[in-house]
């Protein structure tokens, strides 16, 4: 229908739309059946964010649900996928480097840039993803997270149709029902992020997990230990917490699901910040100090990344692709070092921080997440983020943002902080509000709450 009705073929540029339905996965499949390249937009997103990527990339063909007003590219709507008649055509075999989807950073930290991720990148992740979490005919993976994000469109659509694997891919999240789809399909695995294992946890349990389950995989922010130990003494359940960017087609490191209950213990349970695991296999993770030399466990640096996964480039953006890629190596921007486990023989990851979310307090450097972190270890805070503000005499100040109980006072936050943190780095004023900006899949977006607490600054 695509070829015939759109005129779409090998070459074309197609921007969509996707959502959670089986409409949006065909479309996504006959698409890299005909050798097109995929735009993959936000279908939430603002008009001037769609429109933008749709400029940048040029596209000839938009799906109407992309919804953006006199594009000069041909319109299609794809039609229900059982309407149409059954028919035998070859696939495109495309060339590895050819560019599969094309798809935008958050901008949780920085402006968007559009990541170029090739037909190589996907099938190495979807195959890294397959062998570290034995996917498999017969296993069960219960995916609710937005097809249009990088982590639901490789884990539970591209790695399950690579393994064979078989996908419940719930319309969204709805944390009153998810219980009941965990009792009913009884998946092996569930695809999660952070605020959905804290949504859950806040309206109650099912009775037990179902028979067979392993663990929770978490990605996209970061998992508090006071949430990983909350999920462990409710449930017995393990999350096994990932790591990666869309520059890194989602994922380059997961806790491995060989390993011991006591190093699991340790390392995410008791430990200050849960690890997001070892390198998965296709790639290599190293700590990078600032002359691009490796740095020694326990040594804070930038975690870098290479290997068949990481993207091809940012697309019309030459100086961002090579200031990402010095040393040999794709630059993360995140801070973390190695930890070893005297049960296991391989390095585990821990992030601690990005590089600029930092705010510069009498000219000590304040990290933005560890203050986060901080915040999320006491009672009666659901959720919490801070940034940074221009201060006359200190040069920077922080703001905290929380959503908390009411009773939960201004004076027992700042008597928390402070056990942690110089009473010079503590916020200049704690902000209330009834959600923090983040993104579908529970990223913050730190331009976002910045602009929401420009006010108070």
């Amino acid at each position: 229908w695509l070829k015939e009705h759109a005129d779409i073929g090998l070459g074309s540029m197609v921007a969509i739309a996707p959502r959670n339905d089986l409409r949006s996965v065909i479309m996504i499949c006959a698409l890299l059946w005909l050798g097109a390249s995929i735009a993959v937009v936000d279908p939430n997103a603002p008009e001037g964010r769609k429109r933008s990527i749709l400029q940048a990339l040029k596209v000839n063909a938009v799906e109407a649900a992309v919804d953006v007003p006199d594009v000069e590219a041909r319109i299609f709507s794809f039609p229900d996928p059982s309407k149409l008649p059954q028919t035998r055509q070859a696939p495109h075999h495309a060339d590895p480097r050819q560019d599969a989807f094309y798809i935008g950073t958050s901008g949780s930290t920085s402006v968007s840039k559009i990541v170029a991720q090739t037909h190589e990148n996907l099938i190495a992740n979807a195959r890294a993803v397959t062998q570290h979490h034995g996917l498999e005919p017969g296993v069960r993976l219960l995916g609710c997270l937005p097809i249009h994000h990088v982590n639901g469109l490789h884990l539970s659509l591209m790695a399950a149709l690579y393994s064979g694997c078989h996908t419940l891919l719930l319309p969204g999240f709805d944390a009153f029902r998810y219980p009941q789809h965990l009792t009913a399909f009884a998946p092996h695995i569930a695809s999660v992020v952070p605020s959905i294992l804290q949504a859950l946890m806040n309206v109650g349990r099912p009775a037990k997990l179902p028979d067979g389950f392993r663990y929770f995989v978490s990605a996209a922010a970061p998992l508090s230990r006071s949430l990983a130990t909350l999920v462990w003494e409710r449930w017995g359940a393990r999350i096994h917490q990932g790591y990666g960017l869309t520059e890194t087609v989602n994922f380059s490191t997961t806790v491995p699901r060989n390993l011991p209950e006591a190093a699991y213990h340790r390392l995410m349970v008791h430990a200050e910040i849960p690890t997001v695991g070892c390198a998965v296999p296709g790639n290599e993770v190293v700590i990078l100090d600032a002359s691009g030399h490796t740095a020694p466990v326990g040594v804070v640096g930038e975690i870098c990344v290479r290997g068949h996964n990481v993207m091809d480039r940012y697309v019309n953006n030459e100086a961002e692709t090579a200031h990402a890629f010095r040393y040999g190596w794709f630059h993360t921007g995140d801070l973390g070092y190695f930890t070893m486990d005297p049960d296991c023989d391989r390095p585990f990851i821990v992030i601690c921080g990005r590089e600029k979310n930092v705010a510069k307090i009498r000219g000590e450097s304040v990290s933005l997440e560890e203050m986060e972190r901080c915040l999320l270890e006491l009672p009666g805070i659901q959720d919490a983020a801070c940034s940074s503000v221009p201060d006359p005499t200190t040069g920077e100040a922080i703001l905290a943002a929380i959503c908390a109980d009411e009773k939960l006072s201004s004076e027992i936050v700042y008597a928390h902080l402070a056990k942690t943190f110089q009473r010079s780095a503590l916020p200049r004023d704690v902000v209330r509000l009834t959600s923090i900006p983040r993104t579908p899949t529970g990223k913050l977006l730190r331009p976002a709450l910045k602009a929401l607490l420009g006010n108070s600054a």
